[in-house]
C-alpha cells in the first residue's frame, strides 16, 4: 500500500495469517459506521479460523463500498500490484476479491440482527403468510436521499395502484419517516430491490420473504453470491431505475406480467427463498471464505512475514488499534504481486 496510502482514503485493515493464527494491521475507519464494519468481518474471519486451517496469506481488505480508482475509472495504486478483498464491486473492477459483505454478522446501525438470525426468522415470518394471503402489489420502503430513489417525487402513486412504494429523506426533518420493518416486507407478493450509491445489502434479505423479488441492476454493482441470480428462475432482473418512465412504463409492465402470470410468480418467489436458505448457508459462506483464502494463498509468490504493527485477531477484536491513514505503516503493495 505505499503508494496508494496518499490517494486512497478507504477503511479496512490488513489481514496476515501465518502457521494457522491470524493478524490484523493497519487498521483504518473513515465514518461512523466502518468501525461495525470492521468488526464485523473480522469476526467472519474468526469463525473461520475456527473451523479451518488456513494456509499463510497476507492481504489487504477494505470495507468501504467503493473500489479504489482514479477519476477515469481506472484501478489505482495497489491494485495494480495485487488484488484487494471487498464485499462489492463493478464488474469492471478486476482487482478486487469479493468476500461476503459484513451484514452476515449483523448490521447494528441499522438495527438489523446476523444473516442467520434473519434465516429464521423471515422464514417464521414468511410461514404466517402464504401467498394467498399476501398483498397483491410491488412493494419497496427506503431513503430518497441515496443514488436516484429522488425521481419518486415525480411518481403519482394514484395511478399506479399496483405499487406501494414509499419513501422518505432522513436528513430532511420535515420528511416524515416511512420505516418498514423487515418481517412485515413478507406481506407483499412483490418486493423491489433499489439500490441506492453501490449495492444493496437487503437483496439476499428480500428473497427470505418467499416474495417474487425484482432487482433494479444500477451500476452493475455485485457481491460474491450474484452469479447465482437467475432471471425468470429465482429473481426478476431488470435495467437500473434511472427515470421516473423507468418506474411508471417499464416497471409497471413487469409487475403486470407478474400478477398475470401468477404461478411463474409464485415459483419465483419459492427458488429465491431457496435461494436465500441454501444456497447462502452458513456453512457455504464459510466454504466460500475459505476457498477465497485458499486460492489467494496459492497465487502469492512472497513468504508471509508478519508485521511489527500487527495484533492477533483476539486482540484487534476486543481492541482495535486504529490508525490515521497518513500514520499508518503496514506498506504492502510492492512486494504482493502474484505468480504468473
Amino acid at each position: 500500500m505505499a503508494h496508494v496510502e496518499p490517494q486512497v482514503q478507504h477503511a479496512g485493515f490488513r489481514v496476515q495469517i501465518l502457521s494457522g493464527q491470524v493478524y490484523i494491521a493497519g487498521e483504518v475507519i473513515d465514518w461512523h459506521n466502518t468501525q461495525s464494519r470492521n468488526r464485523n468481518v473480522k469476526l467472519q474471519l474468526l469463525d473461520v479460523a475456527q473451523h479451518y486451517r488456513l494456509p499463510d496469506a497476507d492481504f489487504l481488505l477494505l470495507t468501504g463500498d467503493w473500489p479504489p480508482e482514479d477519476r477515469s475509472g481506472q484501478s489505482t495504486g495497489c491494485p495494480l500490484q495485487g488484488p484487494v478483498f471487498m464485499q462489492t464491486k463493478q464488474r469492471r473492477h478486476d482487482h478486487v476479491l469479493l468476500h461476503p459483505d459484513h451484514t452476515f454478522t449483523d448490521w447494528n446501525e441499522a438495527s438489523t440482527p446476523g444473516w442467520y438470525q434473519q434465516q429464521y426468522l423471515l422464514a417464521e415470518a414468511a410461514r404466517a403468510v402464504p401467498w394467498g394471503s399476501k398483498i397483491g402489489k410491488l412493494f419497496f420502503a427506503g431513503n430518497i436521499d441515496t443514488g436516484n430513489r429522488h425521481i419518486m417525487r415525480d411518481v403519482d402513486l394514484k395511478h399506479y395502484p399496483e405499487f406501494d412504494l414509499r419513501v422518505w429523506n432522513w436528513k430532511d426533518p420535515n420528511s416524515p419517516m416511512k420505516f418498514v420493518k423487515l418481517p412485515e416486507h413478507v406481506k407483499y407478493k412483490y418486493l423491489l430491490n433499489w439500490p441506492g450509491n453501490s449495492y444493496s445489502a437487503r437483496l439476499k434479505t428480500l428473497l427470505l420473504c418467499n416474495s417474487t423479488v425484482v432487482h433494479s441492476q444500477i451500476g452493475g454493482w455485485v457481491e460474491f453470491w450474484y452469479h447465482t441470480l437467475e432471471h425468470g428462475k429465482n429473481i426478476v432482473l431488470t435495467k437500473g431505475i434511472e427515470q421516473t418512465s423507468d418506474v411508471t412504463d417499464k416497471m409497471h409492465k413487469v409487475v403486470k406480467k407478474l400478477v398475470k402470470n401468477e404461478k411463474t410468480a409464485m415459483r419465483i418467489a419459492a427458488a429465491g427463498a431457496d435461494l436465500a436458505h441454501n444456497v447462502l448457508s452458513v456453512g457455504n459462506v464459510r466454504e466460500y471464505w475459505y476457498r477465497l483464502i485458499v486460492a489467494y494463498a496459492k497465487l502469492q509468490r512472497f513468504e508471509v512475514e508478519r508485521h511489527a504493527d500487527s495484533v492477533s485477531l483476539g486482540e484487534s477484536l476486543t481492541g482495535p488499534v486504529i490508525w490515521r491513514f497518513e500514520d499508518r505503516t503496514c506498506k504492502m503493495c510492492p512486494q504482493n504481486t502474484f505468480k504468473r
